[in-house]
């Protein structure tokens, strides 16, 4: 049965606030700014060009002006970064995935860019859509998908990905999914609530 309001959905270290295993052990230019090269905690990549890093705000060269969520942000100069939740899809569900997706100030342009898929070895590909952020800034990308009857119980993943691999570097920040049931669960729900107190 569906839930009978909108439910979060887990997304295991949403806002890259778990330290990578060696922590951050590059320091960059600037105060408080320092990051890891590596997997990320709960998430996939190859971890060649991307991970987690505090970049500080107000550094030189300024990077971003200030956070969504706690001060550690995945990056990525190339990799793709996915996580599998383990919500599966339900038919007429909405589905809604956000991200923050930042703009670096020393960076020429949005290197960001996020996906919903639906299902496995060939999934259906949602991409996030918002308006580019500001330079040093953020701005909260949403793609919605609503659950059809062929995709019933196929896998959920959300995929972070860089669009501009050695132009711009990618950002992330505060990932989001919720699920709200079609309207007709409400109905259903109510039903048995009447029957109920009929009984």
């Amino acid at each position: 049965a569906a839930p009978a309001f909108a439910s979060l959905i887990t997304v295991n270290n949403y806002n890259f606030e778990i330290p990578p295993a060696l922590g951050f052990n590059t320091i960059c230019a600037g105060v408080g700014c320092a990051y890891n090269t590596g997997l990320i905690p709960d998430w996939n990549g190859v971890g060649l060009s991307s991970g987690e890093g505090q970049f500080g705000t107000g550094t030189s060269p300024l990077r971003f002006s200030y956070y969504t969520a706690g001060q550690t942000i995945a990056w990525s100069n190339g990799d793709t970064i996915s996580q599998e939740v383990g919500a599966t899809v339900g038919i007429g569900t909405v589905y809604t995935l956000m991200v923050d997706i930042g703009q670096r100030a020393d960076n020429e342009s949005l290197g960001g860019s996020a996906d919903l898929l639906i299902g496995g070895s060939s999934p259906h590909t949602i991409t996030a859509t918002g308006l580019a952020p500001l330079s040093g800034r953020w701005s909260t990308f949403t793609a919605t998908y609503i659950g059809s009857a062929p995709d019933a119980g196929a896998s959920i993943t959300i995929e972070l990905r860089n669009i501009a691999p050695g132009v711009s570097q990618a950002n992330f920040d505060n990932v989001s999914l919720t699920g709200v049931p079609e309207p007709a669960s409400f109905l259903l729900i109510g039903s048995a609530l009447l029957a109920l107190k009929a009984f």
